[in-house]
């Protein structure tokens, strides 16, 4: 496959857990990317085989033991609609939920070596030659805590350390992350569109604990372009995402209002107190290694 040396461009990997992980997080930056010019690389670690059945048109008794088969091809259907490059798969099965009897499957992600599963991201690494990778956190991602994000972390950080002592390593590695002050505008906007989070109730929801406060967040990059084809992408994932699913029915004033920003964390090389940045490939270099 081609390498990122097209005059000015450069490339961008990512690596989630599952299916439909890209959107709320990466799918902004995906987009934009890609719209510029640049090679944008999605990398799963899972097919999402535990993942819920929400399709109307299928049956769900016949379609979950294909779950992951389905998946897959709604991942590459969303990717395609953000303009990603490139889709691959670790080929580990999905952990569940931390706790639930899938943790123990040998197969599980989870449980993959380490090195086993870095090998497999370092050798897409090699593939693609990534200025920039993107992860989550050690905590799976803003203290989500599902056993695959965690080890998406672990994964993530080993295979950027081995191939950062390559000529063609990646230069940067962020983490996703979610603004503390942003989440308020956004369920204030939600607000002004008559809707609500599901998953939020207001008196007992602490929002002073929530995500991280925007002063120390190192990337505030601009996707507001964007933010209706996030939607779309969402919407691809059928399986997962019912269609009366509120982010869906959110207008995309509001939508541009309330996530307008995306938001990473830089952790190499360590951004100075006060940094702030708003382009990912700030810095980075193309690389001159002979294919």
């Amino acid at each position: 496959m081609p390498k990122c040396r097209m005059p000015d461009s450069r490339c961008l990997l990512a690596l989630h857990a599952h299916p439909d992980d890209e959107v709320f997080r990466t799918a902004g930056i995906f987009a934009k990317y890609a719209d510029a010019g640049h090679r944008v690389v999605a990398v799963y670690a899972t097919r999402g085989e535990l993942g819920e059945m929400h399709d109307p048109d299928l049956d769900p008794e016949a379609a979950l033991p294909r779950l992951g088969e389905i998946r897959e091809q709604e991942v590459r259907n969303a990717c395609a609609l953000l303009g990603v490059t490139d889709v691959y798969f670790l080929g580990y099965r999905d952990s569940g939920m931390s706790g639930s009897e899938a943790n123990n499957d040998p197969a599980a992600f989870m449980n993959a070596p380490l090195h086993e599963a870095a090998s497999r991201l370092f050798e897409i690494m090699k593939e693609t030659e990534p200025q920039v990778v993107v992860s989550y956190d050690e905590h799976g991602e803003q203290a989500y805590g599902h056993p695959d994000h965690i080890m998406v972390n672990r994964v993530a950080v080993e295979a950027f350390r081995r191939a950062r002592r390559e000529a063609w390593g990646p230069q940067k590695l962020y983490y996703t992350a979610s603004s503390r002050e942003a989440f308020r505008r956004w369920t204030e906007a939600l607000k002004k569109a008559g809707l609500k989070m599901p998953w939020i109730d207001e008196g007992d929801f602490d929002f002073d604990e929530y995500g991280t406060p925007e002063s120390e967040i190192t990337a505030h990059v601009d996707i507001a372009k964007y933010v209706s084809l996030k939607k779309r992408a969402l919407a691809a994932h059928r399986t997962q995402i019912r269609s009366d699913f509120f982010y869906l029915s959110i207008p995309d004033e509001a939508l541009t209002e309330a996530a307008g920003v995306e938001y990473y964390l830089r952790v190499h090389p360590p951004a100075r107190p006060g940094e702030r940045e708003d382009d990912l490939f700030d810095g980075t270099m193309i690389s001159t290694r002979v294919a």
